[in-house]
């Protein structure tokens, strides 16, 4: 029979549930025995800390896949447009180089010729 291991979890993982549980009530302790005059927004530190942290890396990832995803999206974007109208590449000083470099020599008419 195989043994089914517990899954790995992220070591800051482990390391706010450690923070959560166990010093918690540490500092609950301290502060109903008046071993230390702490206000309660520092007694509680442990669990706005841990929500703040877990908010600040969502809001850092969902920002990291919104811009992601817009560049990638301009980038295909971009490259649809040049092949659908190609008159709009013109703008682009590469692409105009190369066909003014491509276009054959035309003789300039002067004002003598009919």
């Amino acid at each position: 029979m195989q043994q089914v291991r517990p899954p790995h979890r992220p070591p800051w993982k482990t390391f706010l549930q450690v923070s959560a549980i166990f010093v918690l009530p540490v500092f609950l302790v301290l502060k109903l025995t008046s071993a230390i005059g702490w206000s309660w927004w520092w007694v509680m530190a442990p669990l706005w800390i841990t929500v703040l942290a877990a908010v600040l890396v969502a809001a850092a990832v969902a920002l990291g896949y919104t811009l992601l995803k817009w560049f990638l999206l301009a980038t295909a974007w971009l490259g649809f447009r040049r092949t659908l109208l190609p008159e709009l590449a013109l703008a682009d000083p590469m692409v105009r180089s190369r066909i003014e470099a491509e276009r054959p020599a035309v003789p300039a008419l002067s004002d003598n010729e009919p």
